[in-house]
């Protein structure tokens, strides 16, 4: 695949498919392993992701370079790790999701030294590829139930990069992984819930709860969505979007600074609900939206003129969100009317990755 902006800015990436265990990255400080309990269960809220600071700056994680940033919300539909140790070297995986998180599980032992094995079984929601970062949150919650056992031998950074910079897609066709693409934003939003907004290196720049009184409406369309070994969201969007994200993210700073954090602060939630209107229709998100050809920025505007506080196309879609606080049913009516396909109304979650 060749994503192009312009004759002197390409990116060429060519997903080949790899073995779990693929190590890019290797933090540079690891502690000593120190077992004080054999079990541990892990739950996880999803990530809503309002979207990329700059996604001229996305790159692959062969890539190893994390300048694109994020926005993103954590809401109460959840993944559940269990991981115990065992007395055999092996990883026992019982998971609908068995190679990727069998990746996960590996780099833990080879970057800590950990000769012992793990019995891990996982749980998770079945909305995929709709933009709930159901692969991040999988990942990392199982490893950081690891970290926890072994006695946190990576301090919170470190594990962040851990995943982040040894990302990994799952292909829906077969028993396959590839490299991915990730921010490390869903990482900081499952830490400790609420609205985060993450910057270069994945670091985590601005944290806010979100306001209980608040819903997120999320309606899917009925399109096809794939992973990435079929998908072609990548090569239609990518390239066109690197070139106007050149003025877009300067936009989409400008909103983040002078709009979303300032009104989030100060409680105006519909101040930063307009801005996310403004970042969607006006941005990067547009071209995406317009990749699905169901009509999607004809209904985010639906939304908005129905005077829904906020709206956006969450991750790379095809999903639309509306950030309401008394127009839960306004919204629903307009998904429903545009024959969307599902329809989820999720709640805030303030607490983050919780021990169970």
């Amino acid at each position: 695949m060749k994503i192009e902006a312009s004759h002197y800015d390409t990116v060429e990436w060519n997903p080949e498919p790899l073995k779990p265990g693929k190590l890019w990255f290797r933090p540079k400080t690891i502690g000593k392993i120190d077992i004080k309990k054999k079990r541990i269960e892990l739950k996880s809220p999803c990530r809503i992701d309002v979207g990329l600071i700059d996604y001229s700056a996305l790159k692959f994680t062969d890539d190893s370079d994390y300048k694109a940033g994020e926005i993103s919300f954590s809401g109460d539909i959840y993944t559940t790790v269990k991981v115990k140790i065992i007395d055999k070297p092996t990883i026992e995986i019982e998971s609908t999701r068995k190679l990727f998180v069998e990746h996960y599980a590996r780099i833990m032992k080879e970057v800590t030294g950990y000769q012992g094995g793990f019995a891990i079984k996982t749980k998770q929601h079945n909305c995929r590829h709709v933009g709930f970062g159901s692969s991040a949150v999988m990942a990392e919650t199982t490893v950081m139930a690891i970290n926890e056992l072994l006695g946190k031998p990576l301090q919170f950074r470190d594990v962040r990069e851990l995943v982040s910079h040894n990302f990994v897609e799952e292909a829906d066709s077969k028993d396959m992984l590839f490299p991915g693409a990730t921010t490390g934003g869903s990482f900081n939003t499952i830490r400790r819930g609420g609205m985060v907004i993450t910057s270069t290196e994945s670091e985590e720049i601005f944290h806010i709860d979100t306001p209980l009184d608040y819903s997120f409406v999320v309606g899917t369309p009925d399109v096809h969505t794939a992973g990435p070994e079929s998908s072609e969201t990548d090569v239609n969007c990518m390239g066109w979007e690197r070139h106007n994200e050149r003025i877009n993210a300067a936009k989409s700073s400008l909103w983040i600074i002078t709009e979303v954090m300032p009104y989030a602060v100060r409680g105006e939630w519909d101040k930063v609900g307009n801005a996310f209107y403004n970042y969607t229709l006006f941005g990067g998100k547009s071209m995406q939206m317009l990749y699905y050809q169901s009509a999607l920025a004809d209904v985010l505007f639906q939304l908005k003129i129905a005077k829904v506080e906020g709206g956006w196309m969450t991750s790379a879609g095809p999903s639309l969100v509306a950030f309401t606080k008394d127009k839960v049913d306004i919204a629903r009516e307009i998904f429903e009317k545009n024959k969307f396909k599902q329809i989820l109304v999720v709640r805030p979650d303030n607490k983050g990755i919780t021990e169970l």
